[in-house]
């Protein structure tokens, strides 16, 4: 899977159960917006990946790092920094 649906995939989890006008209201992205970056048809911009992360309640460099994963290095720092902070995910760790 894409780091871009990657990043989409997550973004709709985060947002479980309130919908895209309540998300587009908090946080002034545009609904259209918030539907683009979560079918993968866009990638948000550092403002707005800030802005998403802030809401959810996210760290930033690790949505950063998901968006962003396939142009990292494989064995880059920030690449196994990604990879540890998705097993946690998967455990229930973090």
């Amino acid at each position: 899977m894409s780091s871009v649906k990657k990043l989409a995939a997550k973004l709709v989890e985060l947002r479980a159960e309130q919908s895209i006008y309540q998300v587009a209201k908090s946080t002034g992205i545009h609904r259209e917006l918030i539907t683009r970056y979560e079918t993968g048809e866009s990638i948000p911009g550092n403002e707005n990946l800030k802005i998403l992360a802030h809401f959810y309640q996210m760290d930033y460099e690790v949505l950063k790092l998901l968006a962003f994963e396939d142009i990292y290095p494989e064995h880059s720092q920030e690449r196994q920094l990604l990879l540890r902070w998705l097993r946690q995910l998967e455990t229930g760790l973090s």
